[in-house]
Parts: structure tokens; sequence; C-alpha cells
């Protein structure tokens, strides 16, 4: 499994300005050979000799793999946008899709891969031009004791190099060897919701509510407040940078029930996690005033793999199973009632709360639809 590690970089002015200048050479060049190719220009066979760009050759290389990365994305979104078009004219809709516009980078940043840097006695060394000749530069790092360890016998991948806060900061993916998953332990069902982000239901009957959420459902209004306030005054940059910290925070939320999540998992030797897969559930669920802006932003995806990838690590495998009638169906004699509010009764005398209900039925349910999240 890869994971990544944001390292802090501690560079002397002179090494600042030509970390900073290959940067923004490395997101021309990328811009550049994405926009000739969408013209005509095969990028193929494209080697770093047809590349005229003030860069090493091997981030020239890393340039050549991007552009292909992101030409071959758009097209994908442009067949896409074709397909849906042939669709809504087949139904007599006139409704169109646009095409997706060109993707450009704009932020400068610049990709290594593991064969042109290293990690050495708390610096990182790789190459950027000096006088026109490409030379490897050392550049102090701040590594935590837990980054050592990590680092000390991993298996590198691509580092990326971007500026967070006026900061120059290394994104260092790395390589973990996953645990095997435990073939014997319980099973816990995880019920995800807005009013609740979580309630799990082990098979040996404990039960846990994770989160808060009504606090999350306050902050999100809080900050389209904020964003509707300053998108009436025009301070455009403000409300990027609003819509920026409101996602910083709702994933360090996301980042810290998915923790609890597994830690409980472990203290209750569970061997496999049954979540919803909630492909297309905006679609599904029924739409009111309330709701609507709570359901379009909840970001089930996010923490569902958050989910995922922990438990991985922890040696527990997660399934996904059919989210229906999870919240209706009587765990007792399978009838299907709609709960009151919260409160889930059935007519032979079963009551529960109905993120408990959700959960429970998630933990008892046989209808296995994969081992990942769809987006």
């Amino acid at each position: 499994m890869q994971l990544s590690e944001n390292v802090k970089v501690y560079p002397t002015e002179y090494q600042k300005n030509l970390i900073k200048k290959t940067m923004t050479e490395y997101i021309n060049t990328v811009n550049g050979l994405v926009s000739d190719t969408v013209s005509g220009h095969s990028i193929a066979k494209t080697t770093t000799a047809d590349v005229s760009a003030d860069l090493p050759s091997a981030l020239k290389n890393q340039c050549i793999r991007d552009a292909r990365s992101i030409v071959k994305k758009h097209y994908k979104y442009c067949h896409k946008a074709v397909l849906k078009n042939r669709s809504l004219a087949k139904h007599g809709s006139p409704v169109r899709v646009t095409a997706p516009n060109l993707p450009t980078l704009r932020k400068p940043c610049c990709y290594i891969n593991n064969q042109n840097y290293k990690i050495k006695d708390n610096c990182i060394e790789f190459p950027v031009m000096v006088s026109g000749r490409s030379k490897r530069i050392s550049v102090p790092v701040k590594l935590t004791e837990r980054q050592k360890a990590l680092f000390s016998d991993a298996k590198f991948g691509t580092m990326r190099i971007v500026i967070k806060n006026h900061v120059l900061v290394a994104q260092i993916v790395y390589e973990v060897a996953e645990p095997e998953l435990k073939s014997d332990g319980n099973v816990m069902g995880i019920d995800l919701g807005i009013k609740c982000p979580a309630v799990s239901y082990c098979s040996d009957g404990s039960v846990k509510f994770y989160g808060n959420g009504r606090k999350n459902k306050y902050m999100r209004r809080h900050y389209a407040y904020l964003r509707k306030k300053l998108q009436t005054s025009k301070k455009i940059k403000a409300v990027k940078r609003i819509n920026d910290k409101e996602q910083r925070t709702m994933r360090d939320i996301d980042h810290k029930i998915s923790h609890d999540i597994v830690k409980t998992a472990v203290a209750h030797n569970v061997k496999v996690i049954k979540l919803e897969q909630l492909q297309n559930i905006r679609s599904a669920t029924r739409k009111s005033r309330k709701n609507n802006h709570s359901l379009h932003t909840w970001s089930f995806y996010r923490l569902a793999q958050f989910i995922e990838y922990k438990a991985r690590l922890a040696g527990i495998a997660v399934e996904y199973v059919n989210p229906a009638h999870t919240s209706q169906r009587c765990p007792v004699c399978g009838s299907m009632h709609h709960a009151d509010d919260r409160n889930y009764t059935c007519e032979c005398g079963f009551h529960i709360h109905r993120d408990i209900l959700g959960a429970m039925n998630i933990e008892n349910s046989t209808e296995f639809v994969g081992n990942r999240q769809t987006a």
C-alpha cells in the first residue's frame, strides 16, 4: 500500500530561488506539452530531447509522463460528454453537456521520481538547473522520529514539492507492507449518516456512535454564510481560502472518525468491517430543502476510503453490502417499517435507534457487492 508524508524543507535563500524557478518551469513545461498534444502533436514518442526547458533530463521525463496522464484523463472526460450528449439527443432533450476545459497546472510544483532523490542525514538531495547544468542540491528537512522510523527501510515513490502557507513542503510517497487479514474474529457493521456521521454495531453486541453531526452541519452552514458574504463583496481569493479551510477541517474530522472506528474494531477483535455501497446515493435519496445542502456536501466516499485503508493497515478486511432497506428491515421478523425520526418500532415489539438498526442490518447482510468503494 502506498502512503504519503509531508516534510517541511528549509532551504537557503539561494536554494529557495532555484527550487521555485524549477517549479515554475516544470508546470509551464507540462502545460505546454498538454497544449501541443491537444493541438495535434503526438506525445506518444516524445523524448527529453524534444522538450525545450531549463530542467534536468529527469524532470523533463517526468513532465512528459504527467502531460500524458493529463491528456488521457481529458480525452476520457470529453468522451463521456459526447456519450452523454448522444443519450440526451436520443431522448429528445434540448439540454447539452459542454466538453470540459483543457486542464492546466496553476500552482507551482514539481514531481521527482524515486530514482532522482535521496533522503540522507536530515537532508533531501534532488537535481535542479544551476547555470545551465543539472546539479544535485542537498536541502535540510525536519523529520520527526516517526518519519525517521518510516523512511529507514521504506521503498519510496514519487516526491512532489509544493508551497503550502508560503512554506516549501516535500510530499513523499512510500510503500508499506499490508499485514495478513485476520481469519477469526467478529464482524462489524458501520452505518454512515448525516445526523450521526457513523454508528458501529459489532457481532459481540457492542454499539458505538462516532462524531457530531449537528456540529458538522453548523460548521458547513457557517462556512457557507462566510462564502456568501465574501461573494457579495466580490472577494474571490477570500472565498477560495474559506473553502479550502472548510475542506481541511472536514477532512481532519473524517480522519479522526475513521481512526476511532478502526481502533474500536481492533479492540473488539474484528476481522471484517462491513459498509454500505453508497454509489449514486445523492440521486437515489429523497430530497428536501432541509437536508439538500447537507446531502450534497456529505463526504461519505472520503470517510469510507479512510476507513478502508486504515482497516487494511490493521489487518481487517472491508466489505461493501447492498444498502437497500437497512434502516427499515426488522432484524427479528424481517418486516419493513419506516422509522419515526430516530426511533424504529416494529409490530413484533422490537424497537431500537434507527442508526443502530442500520448498522445491525449491515453487519447481518449477506448481499456482498465488492471490496472497494466506487466514486
